[in-house]
């Protein structure tokens, strides 16, 4: 027999819990990829600016919900994709006036 006296309970078995084991809570993956795009975006010009602030506002969210982390990180992703925006919409209209003051375009 065992070394455990019986006093007739009976231990919990691991296959009838009423509710399965939850996972660790979601990372800050999203709101990782709204930096990187953002900062993507002085380079690739807008697509991925934009792509960074929409994944930063959606992280940000997320994040001020409690259904993920990083909501600092969102916030500086979309930061700066709002400042890649304004950088590439200063920057656009200067190259093409340059290019239409050459003759390029004429």
């Amino acid at each position: 027999m065992s070394d455990e006296p019986d006093d007739g309970y009976e231990h919990p078995s691991f296959e009838h819990q009423p509710y399965p084991p939850q996972g660790p809570p979601p990372g800050a993956g999203l709101a990782i990829a709204s930096l990187v795009c953002s900062i993507a975006g002085f380079v690739v010009c807008v697509p991925a600016a934009i792509a960074g602030i929409a994944m930063g506002h959606v992280a940000h969210y997320r994040a001020r919900h409690g259904r993920g982390t990083g909501g600092a990180v969102a916030v500086a992703g979309f930061v700066i994709g709002y400042a890649a925006l304004v950088v590439w919409g200063i920057t656009i209209p200067l190259i093409v006036h340059a290019l239409v003051q050459s003759g390029v375009f004429g």
